[in-house]
């Protein structure tokens, strides 16, 4: 059997780092850069109006597809499709026990799924050109972490389910094969952020590689991202969840991992997916 390509430590830095991020984006999400009020710890707020420690919409996705996997010890995606239309309807895996900031698409591909049957229904471009198949990306990494192409091949499937744009799913196979293997060295980096942080794909991935070259720590590097405004849970989510790779869970600083909402179930769901051998993709 082939290990994974990273330790425990790294695996928990991936998904809480993911977490991390996204509560942290929660007290600048949705507004203009030019009006940001530095964030600099877990402070909530934002246009859900969250506690210091609430996360948002791309964790309680990235969750919703580790329980899959856990329970499934493998890929279903219409196991993962009926954890979203929980968590929509009775906010299952909510850190409010409520569903919000789900995307429009999404949203549409839930409803085709309900119409259908096909748990693959997110919608080519420009529709399925969001964010949402990179910001939840970190449980399949764990899951299918020994090799790459199988990693970047649920990587798509997982996207493919809400968002399946072209370059929705060539950034979801692209992410996971550097979360994989650790090798950050293809990724660009630009020398300004995106003027303004929007859902779209390309956007967020700016951001995100933009503010991993602003710091060589995980604290640094995630503020960089949700300090642009705007997208910033979702820039944080994806900003975190590399930086987690790069530090790994004793890189985040204890007083955000323990701050963070539901925590502990964050990280005992990271460390049974870094021990999986999944039997399909």
């Amino acid at each position: 059997m082939i290990a994974k390509r990273f330790d425990e430590d790294v695996a928990c830095g991936m998904l809480v780092g993911l977490a991390v991020g996204d509560a942290l984006g929660a007290g600048a999400d949705g507004v203009v850069r030019a009006e940001l009020e530095l964030v600099t710890g877990l402070r909530g707020g934002g246009r859900h109006d969250l506690a210091p420690g609430q996360w948002g919409a791309a964790t309680s996705m990235a969750m919703c597809l580790a329980q899959m996997l856990r329970s499934a010890n493998g890929w279903d995606a219409e196991d993962a499709m009926r954890r979203y239309l929980n968590w929509r309807d009775h906010g299952y895996l909510s850190s409010t026990r409520r569903c919000f900031g789900m995307d429009a698409a999404s949203v549409a591909a839930l409803r085709r799924y309900e119409a259908t049957g096909n748990p693959y229904s997110g919608q080519g471009a420009p529709e399925g050109e969001g964010g949402g198949g990179i910001m939840r990306l970190a449980p399949v990494v764990l899951a299918y972490g020994a090799e790459v192409p199988p990693a970047q091949a649920v990587a798509q499937l997982q996207s493919r389910m809400t968002h399946a744009a072209p370059k929705a799913l060539q950034a979801a196979a692209n992410l996971a094969q550097v979360m994989v293997s650790g090798d950050f060295s293809p990724l660009p980096r630009p020398d300004a952020p995106p003027h303004e942080v929007t859902d779209e794909v390309t956007s967020l991935l700016h951001a995100a590689f933009w503010a991993l070259g602003q710091a060589e720590d995980f604290a640094g590097q995630v503020l960089a991202a949700v300090n642009l405004g705007g997208e910033a849970a979702r820039a944080g989510a994806i900003t975190g969840q590399l930086a987690g790779r790069l530090h790994g869970l004793s890189g985040i600083p204890a007083a955000w991992r323990t701050g963070v909402y539901d925590y502990d179930k964050i990280r005992v769901a990271a460390e049974d997916l870094h021990a999986m051998r999944p039997i399909d993709m």
